[in-house]
């Protein structure tokens, strides 16, 4: 017999195996849009863009929330803008 905890840490462990194979898949796909010599710089914001649109279609999200800062931009934001200097 399965006892309560066991169940709950079995199906707590696939979710989270969901979760991340999920996020995986998200990233690459950003990954390659970032990556893709063909297109050009506006291209690949354009294919992050329908990306993004297309994640937000899926789970029914108008608006993404960042846990880390939701006052202001989001840190990995300011820190890439800095580092190119503009």
């Amino acid at each position: 017999m399965v006892n309560t905890s066991n169940f709950v840490d079995a199906v707590a462990r696939e979710m989270a195996c969901g979760v991340e194979t999920a996020v995986e898949c998200w990233m690459a796909q950003i990954e390659e849009a970032m990556t893709d010599l063909r297109l050009t710089s506006l291209g690949r914001l354009n294919a992050v863009t329908q990306i993004l649109a297309s994640y937000k279609r899926l789970t029914g999200k108008e608006q993404l929330q960042c846990r880390k800062n939701r006052s202001g931009p989001s840190s990995v934001v300011s820190e890439a803008v800095g580092s190119t200097g503009h």
